[in-house]
Parts: structure tokens; sequence; C-alpha cells
């Protein structure tokens, strides 16, 4: 029971830490482009000029903000659920089935997260070695593409160590209560 709690805790301090730097850093990113398109509009329609790259950087930074938070909204099991046919096992007491689809929705989850990353990788190395650049020419690519496999990963991570809590309150019998979580990956 011991390695048990030491196993969730020390994923929920994990967690804690990427909500945390993820959370700001994507916060950050949202303000900054929230700022450059101001200034955008403000130079295209008072002075008639605009930074070539503005447009590029305001999807581009956006993008990659979106992504990092996806794994804020996997660590809160935030994302939309369907969950019609869970809630219908559970009104028909088939308790432990509804507690093992969470786990293998938790499992398909990191699974998938995990294989896009690895995929993307060969992206962002091709990006950086043919210099790929924007639209305007201005801006690199792969930066853009690393965040990406990034946050993708680290949803990936975070879905691994809700694995291990779906699993640890599986054998401990959580799900029997017949409470569903409809905040889950089902």
């Amino acid at each position: 029971m011991t390695e048990k709690l030491g196993i969730l805790l020390f994923a929920n301090r994990m967690n804690n830490a990427i909500e945390f730097v993820v959370s700001y850093l994507a916060g950050f990113t949202f303000f900054a482009v929230t700022i450059l398109a101001i200034v955008e509009i403000v130079r295209r329609y008072l002075f008639g000029l605009a930074f070539e790259w503005g447009q590029d950087a305001s999807i581009y930074f956006v993008v990659v903000a979106v992504v990092l938070y996806f794994s804020v909204t996997q660590i809160r099991r935030g994302h939309l659920v369907m969950a019609a046919v869970i809630e219908y096992l559970n009104h028909k007491k088939y308790y432990r089935t509804v507690g093992l689809s969470k786990i293998v929705a938790t499992t398909l989850t990191t699974a998938l997260c995990f294989s896009l990353s690895y995929a993307g990788w060969s992206m962002v190395t091709y990006a950086y070695s043919i210099d790929l650049k924007s639209e305007s020419l201005v801006l690199e690519l792969w930066p853009f593409y690393f965040f990406f496999v990034f946050g993708i990963g680290l949803m990936g991570l975070v879905a691994f160590f809700q694995i291990i809590e779906d699993v640890v309150a599986y054998q401990n019998g959580d799900h029997l209560t017949g409470e569903i979580d409809l905040v889950a990956d089902i």
C-alpha cells in the first residue's frame, strides 16, 4: 500500500509541476500574441504599416499555446466526454466494466499521444534540416513543430500518470460505489 501511495504522490507532484509551468507558459504566450495582434491592428489601420511576419507569428504562437495547454486539460480531465454508453452501463450496475473502460480509454489516450509525439520528431528534424520557413519566410517552423510534439508528448505523460491513478482506484474498489466521474477519458 505504501508503494502505491508513493507512486500516486509522485504522479500528483509531476502533474502539479506540469500544470503550474505549462499554465503560465501558455498564458504568457496567449498574452504576448494578443499584444502582438493589437500592435498589428494599430500599425495597419493608423499607420498603414504591418510586420510581414505578424500574422504568421500570431497563428503559430496561438497553436503552440493551445497544444501546450492540452496537458493541463488532460490533468483536469476537462476534455469532451461521450458518456452515453458509460451512463447506461453504470445505470445497469456494470460497475467493473465502467472502471475497466476508464483504464482502457486512458491507455489508448496515452498510446495515441506517445505515438503522435514519437512520429512527430521526424518532422521536427526534417524541418530543421531543410530550414523550413513560414509563408512570410521570416519564421523558422521547426520550433513550432517542436512545441507541438512536446505538448502532445506531455499530454501522453499526464495520461500515463492517470493510468496509474485509475488502476490504483480500481484496485481499491472505487468503481464499486456506482458513482461515475463524467470528467473521464471515456
